[in-house]
């Protein structure tokens, strides 16, 4: 969802900097973030309206990934790159521009 040219661009990385072996890590650090956005957002986050569409499973929550949240993810996707301790991630979440980004996606389950 995020995609590869995306991440790469957020990461200042060329062609030449990643080989097989990256790209595969770049892709484990695409599913993280969308996992950690899902989770925050209490939503599960869909590349667009025809894949919900496609979903027997989805629901009246679902959402097609909007702009901001997919800075969000790329800065998710960032930081676990630049920094593979579990302490930065909880800084990042710390973040207004990460808080803004999110803010008016996010479901409360218990309504607050």
């Amino acid at each position: 969802m995020l995609s590869l040219p995306s991440i790469k661009r957020q990461l200042r990385l060329d062609d030449a900097d990643v080989d097989a072996d990256v790209e595969a890590y770049l892709l484990e650090l695409e599913e993280a973030a969308i996992d950690m956005l899902e989770q925050h957002l209490n939503r599960k986050l869909y590349e667009d309206q025809a894949a919900i569409d496609a979903d027997p499973d989805a629901t009246v929550t679902a959402l097609v990934l909007p702009p901001s949240v997919k800075r969000a993810g790329l800065m998710l996707v960032s930081d676990m790159y630049e920094n593979r301790g579990v302490t930065s991630l909880l800084s990042l979440n710390d973040n207004p521009v990460f808080d803004k980004a999110l803010g008016p996606y996010r479901i409360y389950p218990n309504g607050y």
